[in-house]
This record gives C-alpha cells, structure tokens and sequence, in this order.
C-alpha cells in the first residue's frame, strides 16, 4: 500500500485542527498526520495531538513554507505527501481525492481548485500576480496558483528546496515544473475561513505579495518578477474599470 504523509502547517487554528485531522485520519487514505505547530499560543498543538496527529512544535513562527519544510525533514521517506491547510475543518476529507492521479501515474502534483463561494474574497491582485508569475515560469494559467491544499510526489518533494512564507505554493509549482514534473488541477469541494478585505485581510494579501515575489525573484530574476506583477497591476486595473 502506498505510504502518505499529510502535512498541515497551522498558526492559532485551534478551532479548525481537531476537526481537520479527524477528517484526513478518517479519510482511510493517510498513512500519518504530521501537524507543523508554527509558534501557536492558542493550544493548537495539543488538539491537533488529542485528535491523531503526531505535532512538531516550533518556538517561534517561521511562515508557512518553513513549517512545511520541517514536516518533511520530520516525515521519513513516504511515497506521496498531502499538503494541507489547517482550517478545512471536515471538509479536508475530500483533500486525499488528490492522490488519485498520482497514484495512477497521471501526475506528479495535483493542485484542490475551491468551488466559487469557497474562494478568498480579497482584492484579487496577489493571485492575478502569481498567475502571471506562473505563465512566465511554466506557460500555463493556473485556476488556483495560490491553492494550499496538493499532493506530492515523495521523492520530488523531498529533492526540492521550498520557497519561505507564503511563496511555497508559487514555488512548488514553478520548481515542479522545472524537475519536468506533471500538474493537475481537480475542482474538489472544499471549504475553509476565506480572508477578507478588513485590516488582517490586507496585511494578510501583502505578506503573501512580497513573499510571493520573492520566491520568483530566486527563480526567474527580479527583472522578469517585476514584469509580471506590472502585467498583473495593469490586468486588475483593467478590471476595475
């Protein structure tokens, strides 16, 4: 049987972990539920642990692609990895549907596209810059460049070294594509705490613009970096108006 490891970075998620890994263990699917603690006050390690989880718990935040990167240096050497975000609640259940085309040889990632009314409700712009950042790397526009919830060929991943922060998944996609890896997009439906337009939602939208950037700067040059996110302004702009 095919050996998986899902990983779940969470920050202060203690209203959502418990139910996440509940619904991965029950999945059937999951080998291990590996639980990145990332600097949590809120007691999020300790209910990703009662529900099933085995939890690594870091002293201080290092961003999302730091806990990740933790998890997988924790994770032995499982076939295929499961990336998921620690607020799917239940719905993470559908999550293990994106092993399917690995498992199948169809693909060595497979990126969860959200139904319409699952989606962030930001500004739009930090997803319009990494779609154009994934068009300049791979020359493909993908539906949910920012998606965090993957599936992962083992021995790819572990090859890799992850972008920082928030610019992991820009920085999957565009290292998987390099490696001559297979990307698939399957609609799944799934649910999580969209980030909204309020002061968290904005502060939210620039850290993962600048981290975004940066894990294209160290893979295309900050030339091609800044041509994109132009596009990107000037395509939101047109947008608008």
């Amino acid at each position: 049987m095919t050996h998986v490891v899902a990983i779940v970075p969470a920050k202060d998620n203690v209203d959502s972990i418990s139910a996440t890994v509940t619904a991965l263990l029950e999945s059937g699917a999951i080998g291990e539920v590996l639980v990145v603690d990332d600097g949590s006050v809120d007691g999020t390690g300790e209910s990703a642990n009662k529900a099933g989880a085995r939890v690594i718990e870091l002293e201080s935040n290092v961003g999302k692609g730091g806990a990740v990167a933790a998890g997988v240096a924790s994770s032995g050497a499982p076939d295929n990895y499961l990336l998921v975000d620690a607020d799917l609640g239940g719905s993470a259940t559908h999550a293990a549907e994106l092993l399917q085309p690995l498992l199948e040889d169809g693909a060595e990632m497979a990126i969860a596209v959200f139904p319409h009314e699952g989606r962030s409700r930001g500004f739009g712009f930090a997803k319009l810059t990494a779609t154009e950042l994934l068009i300049e790397s791979t020359g493909r526009s993908f539906l949910e460049p920012l998606s965090g919830q993957r599936a992962i060929n083992g021995p790819l991943m572990r090859s890799l070294t992850l972008a920082g922060g928030f610019g992991l998944e820009v920085g999957l996609t565009m290292d998987v594509d390099v490696a001559g890896g297979r990307i698939v997009e399957i609609p799944l439906e799934l649910s999580h705490t969209p980030t909204g337009r309020g002061i968290r939602g904005i502060l939210h939208r620039a850290g993962q613009l600048r981290d975004l950037m940066r894990a294209s700067a160290s893979r295309l040059g900050w030339r091609c970096t800044l041509e994109s996110t132009m596009r990107a302004a000037i395509r939101r702009i047109k947008q608008w108006y």
